[in-house]
């Protein structure tokens, strides 16, 4: 579980139903959680929110 403000790094986003993988870590900070499906939503670089599964998160290091 992460916390809300927390920088992370993501590797993928959910989107349509889909789950897109990324080869490289993207970094954002937490925005908010959702517990019905196991996801988070993450302000990306560009100031853009992206839905990312909670497996594909870790902690900036």
């Amino acid at each position: 579980m992460f916390k809300l403000g927390e920088t992370v790094q993501y590797w993928g986003v959910k989107a349509d139903g889909l789950t897109w993988m990324s080869a490289e870590a993207m970094t954002g900070r937490i925005l908010n959680r959702n517990i019905d499906d196991n996801t988070y939503v993450i302000e990306g670089r560009s100031g853009a929110a992206h839905v990312v599964p909670e497996r594909l998160i870790e902690v900036r290091r």
